[in-house]
């Protein structure tokens, strides 16, 4: 741990875990103190571990964003905090009060990113506290700030929450990105800078939005039978049934004028898939496109597609055949 981080850590000022000059600690331990606590001088220190310093790691956060697809943001280190409260770590291209700044919609996509890419995050971000080794024969408790957590204050009915971050500045204000599964479905949510007194305005707000998708109308879309089964290459037959074999849709009207597709994983060929295949194995997904219903970033609503049945490889005559 360096100095500059350690003092960053230490200061009762920020959301300070109290990490030790010269201390080891394990990316675990930091990353537990970040999601969990908030801390930000564990935040920094992660990033301080890639190997860069902090302007080089901003240049590596900008285009890791471009390739999210993020629009409308300003990365001015890696914490959040303004430029002059990193202390020795402040970059002097900035001033003082700069920090960086998001737009909801690209706070979703990026959370979007995270629970899709690692998934194992959700284990860290689910924990209601989490011990931290701060020096020799010194632990402490960390509870998580996330107060919708399952059996917690704004926990929703129907709604198992398992993340994902607070966050507070002077100019954000209180807010929050949740995630959590309704009916079956990943839901995220984002509230910035929520009105209100104190931090719990956030949690408020979001419990809202839950309640309201809650009222939305589900439709379900059953597929036609052209789509039940996929064309199977090499197989000991030549197709595979799939499920699921109807599919919802949240909105609060109909859907009409929709369109379905099937894109195919990588290992299909020719629009089939390559045997062999196994039960419940994941072998593409479905698009259902819809003037009234889009994605976050306008692409079609997608759905992953399963093997219903097992199809093993076929003899050397069944694959001359397909």
């Amino acid at each position: 741990m360096s100095a500059d981080v350690a003092a960053i850590a230490s200061d009762p000022a920020y959301s300070a875990i109290g990490v030790q000059e010269g201390q080891s600690y394990t990316v675990r331990e930091l990353l537990n103190a970040a999601m969990v606590k908030s801390a930000d001088g564990a935040t920094l220190a992660l990033a301080e571990a890639d190997g860069s310093n902090l302007e080089e790691f901003n240049l590596k956060m900008d285009q890791k964003a471009k390739e999210i697809g993020l629009k409308n943001y300003t990365i001015v280190n890696p914490v959040g905090l303004t430029n002059g409260d990193l202390k020795g770590l402040k970059l002097e291209q900035y001033a003082n009060n700069a920090e960086n700044a998001m737009t909801a919609n690209d706070v979703a996509l990026l959370a979007r990113y995270l629970v899709q890419t690692y998934p194992d995050l959700l284990q860290v971000t689910a924990q209601k506290d989490a011990d931290f080794y701060i020096a020799k024969d010194k632990t402490v408790k960390a509870d998580n700030l996330n107060k919708m957590l399952p059996g917690e204050q704004y926990a929703v009915p129907g709604v198992k929450i398992d993340g994902l971050k607070t966050g507070t500045s002077a100019a954000a204000g209180p807010s929050f990105v949740s995630t959590g599964v309704y009916r079956g479905h990943r839901v995220i949510t984002v509230v910035l800078h929520a009105n209100g007194d104190g931090g719990d305005a956030r949690f408020a707000a979001t419990r809202q939005l839950y309640n309201q998708l809650k009222g939305m109308k589900t439709e379900q879309i059953t597929l036609p039978r052209w789509l039940h089964r996929q064309w199977v290459a090499n197989g000991t037959q030549r197709s595979v049934a799939i499920r699921p074999q109807q599919v919802s849709v949240w909105g609060d009207k109909d859907i009409k004028n929709y369109s379905l597709a099937v894109r195919l994983n990588r290992h299909g060929q020719n629009g089939k898939v390559l045997a062999p295949v196994r039960a419940d194995e994941k072998i593409g997904e479905l698009e259902v496109a819809s003037h009234g219903v889009k994605t976050i970033d306008n692409e079609p609503l997608t759905y992953s597609l399963y093997s219903s049945e097992q199809v093993p490889l076929g003899n050397f005559w069944q694959r001359l055949w397909h």
